[in-house]
């Protein structure tokens, strides 16, 4: 779903999710981790975030769950 964020996100925004896959790409160089791992996980936060509405507290913890999964 292309507008999931206005549709299905009460508190997540398009700036949180921005700076959440920041903070991942920081993860991926430190870890020297491949593109395609980052990738996956930001496919698998976006999928994620399409069908369930997720908290502010809990964002971080989706996207290095999302990452942990790739790896």
């Amino acid at each position: 779903m292309v507008d999931y964020i206005e549709k299905v996100q009460k508190i997540v925004t398009p700036t949180m999710r921005a700076i959440l896959v920041d903070w991942l790409v920081e993860v991926a160089v430190e870890y020297k981790l491949l593109s395609d791992t980052l990738h996956l996980s930001v496919s698998y936060i976006d999928r994620f975030l399409s069908v369930n509405p997720v908290s502010k507290s809990r964002l971080q913890l989706l996207g290095v769950s999302s990452m942990l999964i790739a790896a």
